[in-house]
């Protein structure tokens, strides 16, 4: 069972649970994500198996999006009939269409499916020779921040990079009630709620603002689409909606949790663009990471001194109940060797009673000698 935490700093508190919010809207999306991105990838598929000529050849695994010649033809020098920047479709000479028929119309998808404009996928987060057979390489084209390359799934991926998906990608849309395209919707408040927590200058908030932050997390996981009646989804609510209780209890579970996000933050930094800011933002995050490690051994340690003090006091009624029960079994020892000793010599006085009974003043000898025996050693045990 993972042991309470109290923090006195109520801000630094709040801190941490706008923190824990973060990985409970990662619970309630990650099922959602996966089960979208698997239909739109069934779809993508469906329609190239449907549509091409001659038939794909599912999978590929041999394309390298440097080398890839799309589907479609550039309309000009340096003009992409998709609108994309720097479009493969603009450097044709050193491309090479997909052996197997199917890569080069995946990459026209992506593409298509691209809610900015111009579109913009992230093709250095996805590896390309797994388009054809993995759903989360397609979705992770949409997540415009470095980083997740080594992701294999929606539950592998931050709130952060789910959040991009949602935003990025029209097919997701559909699925979604408010207006994602639109300029300062939920969902993008709410991606950039990482940043504002983990890159603040100090690691507190005030309650209010934490607060705030948890509610928009509620109203993202509540959007009256597919969302709202999501089961997981309703159940990161919930955790969410703890939070804001008044004697909620946090645990060095929770602080492993903190621990691990702040990590993958550092980790998708050191992705980043290698400038002096990105630097500074590392070294930043570097000094909460270990600020935040030290706090929480502090807290354990405080649990462990508790804990040393309750094991000793049990290690001491321990060891005097074993010191009872040497003494308690010495002395069952002793009572059963007096009680053999005794057995032998009333066995050989009864034998002598026994041959010399006709003398009589004999037989008055030795029972004298039982008496006073008995009287001596209080008891004859037979």
């Amino acid at each position: 069972m993972a042991h309470e935490i109290h923090l006195k700093n109520n801000k630094y508190r709040q801190w941490v649970k706008a923190g824990l919010g973060l990985g409970y809207l990662k619970e309630g999306l990650a099922p959602f994500c996966d089960d979208i991105g698997r239909q739109q990838h069934n779809d993508i598929i469906n329609k190239i198996q449907q549509t091409k000529t001659p038939q794909p050849n599912v999978p590929c695994g041999t394309c390298q999006i440097t080398t890839l010649q799309p589907d479609h033809v550039r309309v000009s020098k340096g003009i992409c009939p998709l609108n994309q920047d720097k479009c493969n479709c603009c450097f044709p000479n050193n491309k090479r269409p997909c052996p197997n028929n199917v890569c080069g119309a995946i990459y026209d998808s992506i593409i298509q499916y691209h809610a900015s404009i111009p579109p913009v996928p992230f093709w250095k987060n996805s590896d390309v020779q797994q388009w054809s057979t993995e759903p989360w390489e397609v979705c992770k084209c949409f997540i415009n921040a470095p980083g997740y390359k080594d992701k294999t799934s929606a539950v592998d991926t931050d709130c952060t990079g789910l959040l991009h998906v949602i935003i990025n990608n029209n097919y997701f849309h559909s699925h979604i009630g408010c207006n994602v395209a639109g300029p300062n919707n939920l969902f993008s408040k709410v991606r950039q709620y990482r940043n504002e927590i983990f890159h603040s200058s100090n690691m507190e908030l005030e309650e209010s603002k934490a607060n705030c932050y948890i509610d928009d997390m509620i109203a993202v996981l509540q959007d009256g689409k597919d969302l709202l009646h999501r089961q997981d989804a309703q159940q990161a609510v919930r955790k969410l909606q703890d939070l804001k209780k008044k004697d909620f209890i946090i645990t060095t579970v929770d602080f492993d949790e903190i621990l691990g996000q702040i990590n993958e933050e550092m980790k998708k930094v050191l992705y980043s663009v290698d400038d002096a800011a990105t630097k500074e933002e590392y070294d930043d995050l570097k000094k909460k990471f270990i600020e935040f490690k030290t706090k929480m051994s502090e807290e354990k340690e405080g649990e462990k001194l508790e804990n040393e003090k309750e094991l000793s006091e049990l290690k001491k009624t321990i060891m005097e109940l074993e010191s009872q029960m040497v003494q308690e079994k010495k002395e069952k020892l002793e009572m059963e060797i007096e009680h053999a000793d005794l057995k032998k010599k009333f066995t050989v006085l009864e034998t002598l009673v026994s041959e010399q009974k006709e003398v009589k003043q004999l037989n008055d000898v030795c029972h004298t000698c039982i008496c006073i025996f008995a009287l001596k050693k209080i008891k004859i045990i037979c």
